[in-house]
């Protein structure tokens, strides 16, 4: 504009052939760049609660029906903006977060293009209303009364080897249960999978966790906890759950194992 104005005052016709260029050239960037992004969608596909080493993340979907030049996606639980230089088909992009222990709102993310000769800049905003989790890091428990180690005692508090009972019952395969005690018989033949149930098992094989009775300071105790439903979830034993005010009965299963990890997180 002052180039523009210049020209006109001074009747300066190199400057207002500039004036001009300049323009034209701010006009061509707004296009180009309205057009990269405008054939762009993107979509959240899933949230993944993790540990915080592992760390939390989200998957994107990104398609686009022509190619999309120089993308950047930012979100304040990001350490620095991602930059992607090309996107020419679609692509499901994971995106980690550098969080604190704890449950954290997945909030806005900016996603924003310079292209093509970084003049102006195009952006769009996808906001979620979903929560992620950061679970706390496990840490190995030496507390005596949980240990997880092979014995011959039946009436072992944390016995995690396998008592020999009678066959009770089949039950319908449910996630997180422990595929070696699927009955691949009745799978060739009726397609269905069906856990084997033992007599006694359920009494004999429960767990108690409870968060007062570990030492240490608050995050080794949740740390501990959290290593201690790991191991229960990898023995396949029945464990219940205290924090706090906060307790579940004896289960397993990958959803039992959520909920104790939601809540370590929350605490």
């Amino acid at each position: 504009m002052l180039n523009f104005l210049l020209g006109i005052n001074y009747q300066n016709n190199l400057l207002l052939a500039v004036s001009y260029l300049m323009i034209m050239l701010l006009i061509i960037a707004l296009l180009y760049g309205y057009l990269n992004f405008s054939a762009s969608e993107i979509k959240l596909v899933t949230v993944n609660s993790a540990h915080c080493n592992t760390p939390p993340s989200v998957t994107l979907a990104i398609a686009t029906s022509k190619p999309l030049l120089d993308l950047t996606i930012d979100n304040e639980a990001l350490e620095e903006p991602i930059h992607i230089l090309n996107v020419e088909k679609p692509i499901l992009h994971c995106v980690s977060f550098k969080v604190k222990r704890g449950k954290h709102l997945v909030g806005q993310f900016k996603f924003m293009s310079h292209f093509p000769f970084g003049l102006v800049s195009v952006w769009s905003y996808l906001y979620l209303n979903k929560f992620i989790y950061a679970y706390p890091n496990p840490l190995e428990s030496n507390d005596p009364i949980y240990a997880f180690t092979s014995n011959e005692n039946s009436n072992d508090l944390c016995s995690s080897s396998p008592i020999v009972d009678e066959f009770k019952q089949l039950t319908p395969y449910q996630s997180g249960m422990n595929m070696h005690r699927v009955s691949w018989k009745h799978y060739a033949k009726s397609q269905q999978l069906l856990v084997k149930e033992y007599e006694g098992e359920l009494g004999s094989q429960v767990v108690r966790f409870d968060y007062d009775l570990l030492q240490g300071t608050v995050e080794q105790r949740l740390s501990k906890l959290s290593y201690l439903v790991l191991e229960a979830e990898a023995s396949d034993t029945l464990y219940a759950f205290k924090l706090g005010g906060f307790e579940l009965s004896a289960n397993r299963g990958e959803a039992h194992k959520i909920k104790c990890l939601e809540a370590l997180s929350d605490y």
